[in-house]
Order: structure tokens, then sequence, then C-alpha cells
């Protein structure tokens, strides 16, 4: 097995240097504000946006703006509050962090900037609604949720508030309250989050111990629980998948599509449930990674 050091020594000159992410390439500033995920989070907070009746321009451009800077303001501060456990593991140790690149103190300070930037962002050019939504997002996931990894297997279900929220910020940004849209995408990426980061706690589960994190995939060495857990959500997710078009917020189409997608990723899941293998875990998360995008474009396409 090869062997995890800690993170790299640095000199009390840098320590103190808050500017260092002046210096950051820009795949570390990626890394360290994990832009693929934001990515993912302003596509829903779009839809959210859309399926509430907005209709784009300035307000559409200040959302995104806000959304995305909170999100990746608070994937900075989630590092910098993980940065030694992340040292720990294989997959995280050369991040920006652990491996010396920019200090704890550097990134709490660009952390800070941009969630703040975000929240006032959304104040001044949305609603107050938005911005409260937008803080809790935040403050959820990097005063709660992370630090609660480091105690309970539970923290997955935690994490899944906030992970769901984007959509609810774009919708009350549109329409400046909390309507059925903005319930009903609440409700399908919470749960589409709990097979999704499940599979992901089963794939680096190693790791996960390695570190000290209590994830269920490490208290439960047999699999049994984790993988029931995981068929659980993808049968949970198909009736749900489909209730847009039962509460006439979308038509036929999206029916038919995400009928089509929850069946298949519950093939997934139940082949898991059978199978217990790294390969059918691999698999599931893929199927993840298909089935949210696909749900959410033929919202998009087939709104009414």
């Amino acid at each position: 097995m090869t062997q995890v050091t800690g993170p790299p020594v640095i000199d009390a000159k840098k320590r103190l240097d808050p500017l260092m992410v002046l210096v950051l390439s820009p795949a570390d500033l990626n890394e360290l504000t994990k832009s693929r995920i934001a990515l993912m989070v302003l596509v829903s907070t779009y839809v959210g946006f859309t399926m509430a009746g907005g209709r784009g321009g300035w307000l559409l451009g200040a959302t995104l703006l806000a959304t995305a800077l909170a999100c990746m303001g608070a994937s900075v501060l989630n590092q910098v509050i993980e940065r030694h456990r992340d040292a720990l593991m294989q997959r995280t140790r050369n991040r920006p962090i652990p491996a010396g690149r920019i200090t704890a103190a550097s990134a709490l300070v660009l952390g800070l900037a941009m969630a703040l930037t975000g929240a006032l962002v959304a104040l001044i050019s949305v609603n107050g609604l938005m911005a409260a939504v937008l803080v809790f997002t935040v403050a959820s996931y990097t005063l709660v949720y992370t630090p609660l990894k480091q105690v309970t297997s539970l923290a997955t279900i935690v994490g899944a508030v906030p992970g769901a929220l984007p959509p609810v910020i774009g919708a009350v940004s549109a329409s400046g309250t909390i309507g059925p849209e903005a319930a009903i995408l609440f409700g399908i990426m919470f749960v589409w989050q709990l097979p999704h980061f499940l599979a992901i706690a089963w794939l680096y589960r190693d790791d996960f111990a390695r570190a000290g994190y209590p994830m269920l995939s490490v208290l439960d060495p047999s699999g049994a629980s984790t993988f029931r857990q995981i068929l659980l959500g993808c049968l949970v997710l198909l009736p749900l998948g489909l209730l847009p078009r039962a509460m006439g917020i979308s038509g036929a189409i999206y029916f038919v599509g995400a009928l089509v997608a929850g069946v298949g990723f519950l093939g997934f899941g139940i082949v898991l449930f059978i199978g217990r293998t790294t390969r059918h875990a691999r698999a599931v998360f893929f199927a993840s990674l298909v089935y949210l995008p696909a749900v959410l474009l033929l919202m998009l396409v087939d709104r009414v």
C-alpha cells in the first residue's frame, strides 16, 4: 500500500500571507473552488429559476453570479476545515491546502470573501429571501455538515439539505417565494444525493477510514446496509421524479423521460444490491451522473 504522508511544512512568513491566492495556478483554483460542482449547482439553480417563471436578463445573471460565488466560497471553506484529514487521504492529499501550495489562512480569506460577496450580490441585486437561503446553504454546509462528517454517518443526510437548495435559490430569485416547483426540485435533489454519495463512500471507503471519517461504508464493511440504503434511495426517487407531471408542472415528454431514467437508475441500484461489488458501485455512481442532468433537462424542455 502506498504510504500517505502529511502536509508539507510551510514557513511562518507564508503562513501570514493571505495574498498567496494571487499566485495560484488555474488548476489549483479550480480544485479549491470545485468549479465542476459549481457548474452543476448553477444548472440546478437555473432550472429552479426557469420553472418558477423566471425569464432571464439581469435578474438571472445576478442570481447565477451570487450562487456561483457562494458555492465556490463554501467549497474553499470546506477544504480549510478538512485540510488535516484531506492530507491523510490519497484522493485529496494533493489538494492545494494539504499539498502546501496555499496556506489555510489565505484560503480562508478567499472563501469568506467569495461567500460574503455572493450574499451581498443576492441581497442588493435580487431579493432578501434569496440572500437568506444562500447564507443558510453556505452556513449549513460549512458549519454543520462539514464538522458532522467527523462524528457520524448521518452527516450524509444532513449534507443533502444544502446540496438540494440550489434550485430553491433559483426559484425564490424568480418568484420571491418558495412555491411547489422549488419544493419538488428540492425533494428530487435531496433523495438523489443519497445513492450518489453512498456510492462514492463505498468506492473510497479505505480513504475515508484512513482519515477517520465514520462513513456508513466504513462502519459497514460488508456493504449490506450501504447497498440497502442506495437501493432505497433509487426506489424513492422513481415516483418522486414523476411528481412534476402529476402536479402539472411538466408535460408528457418529461413523464416518459423521467420514468425511463428512474427505472434505469433503480435497475443499477438493484444490480448493486444483488452483486455487491466495487464495479457495481461505480456503475451506480455514473448512473447518478446521468440521471440528474437528464431529469433537469427534460424538465426545462417540457415545462408547462
